[in-house]
């Protein structure tokens, strides 16, 4: 732990070959206004490019940003379970190194309200997405955001949270999280099955400001055009959640495996329209059953189709 300061709050910073964006996400915590004081922990996942010097060079000039030696990719679930293990703060935030916060006042109102709230596990906010494309910045108003003990409605995928934007109860992560079983089982994300877990024993709350920015359209673990890698992807996916329902008994019976079958073929067939790779978006159109009526699965019965909801695709990216 680096607790020589005592912090509130412990900001967490995950980071892999982000050298064009990482330095933008370290200088909105430092912009933050808060009258407490915290401290960044940055996990490198073993940069190839310059992400570890430019980090290092922040923490070289302020002694309470702390960068984890790597010495090999532990890959981000991993990466994640180190740096929360280190935290002092009581409380934890994230921030992905491709994402930046906007409102200099997030951590303040974060805090003060988990302060006031004890029988919250978490709280989030909203977020924008940036289009790296355009660059075009994409407003979203979430309405009516589901509140309270809603570990089904988070299971099912009802409710959505950036991870930039949640504020975590450090005692709660550490109570309740199986940071040995997320590694041993090669668990692909780390922030949602957090959210499924801590449901269950807290309650969460949204608060109605937008406090960041996610990035679109650069690959990222959950946007890749590699086959391989998106089959790799689903397969640990659907571990993961056949190991929630056994740690969250209240989930339930597990089985979901004919939805994963059908969702591992939407995104291939996805990743084939990035690709220009008709054959495999008509293979993989032919078995993705569930969503049979979808348009991008009619489209790519023909290649003068395909072509043109190609466009259509990469027009929306």
């Amino acid at each position: 732990m680096f607790d020589s300061q005592s912090p509130l709050v412990s900001v967490i910073i995950l980071t892999y070959e982000q050298e064009s964006f990482i330095a933008k996400a370290i200088e909105s915590v430092l912009a933050q206004k808060v009258n407490f004081d915290y401290e960044i922990i940055i996990g490198d996942d073993c940069s190839q490019d310059h992400t570890d010097s430019i980090c290092q060079e922040y923490s070289d000039k302020y002694g309470f940003i702390h960068v984890l030696p790597r010495t090999q990719n532990l890959g981000v679930t991993a990466n994640w379970c180190d740096c929360v293990q280190k935290a002092s703060g009581k409380y934890l935030m994230m921030l992905d190194g491709d994402d930046y916060w906007t409102d200099t006042s997030k951590m303040q109102l974060q805090v003060d309200f988990m302060e006031h709230h004890p029988e919250c596990v978490l709280c989030h906010t909203g977020a924008d997405c940036l289009y790296m494309k355009s660059g075009h910045i994409r407003h979203i108003n979430k309405r009516n955001v589901p509140e309270g003990r809603v570990q089904q409605m988070i299971m099912s995928g009802q409710e959505q949270m950036t991870s930039s934007t949640i504020c975590y109860r450090t005692s709660s992560v550490i109570k309740h999280i199986p940071f040995d079983k997320y590694i041993s089982e090669h668990f692909p994300c780390e922030d949602w099955p957090t959210i499924v877990i801590l449901s269950g024993y807290g309650e969460i709350r949204y608060l109605p400001v937008v406090t960041a920015v996610y990035r679109v359209g650069h690959e990222s673990i959950t946007n890749q055009h590699d086959y391989d890698k998106i089959r790799s992807y689903w397969v640990q996916s659907r571990n993961m959640k056949r190991c929630l329902h056994d740690i969250c008994p209240s989930l339930g019976v597990y089985d979901d495996d004919d939805w994963f079958d059908h969702a591992v073929y939407n995104t291939l067939l996805n990743a084939a329209y990035h690709n220009d790779d008709f054959p495999a978006a008509k293979e993989f159109a032919s078995r993705n059953l569930l969503f049979s009526r979808r348009l991008a699965t009619l489209c790519a019965k023909n290649l003068l189709m395909f072509k043109l909801y190609r466009l259509y695709y990469l027009m929306k990216k």
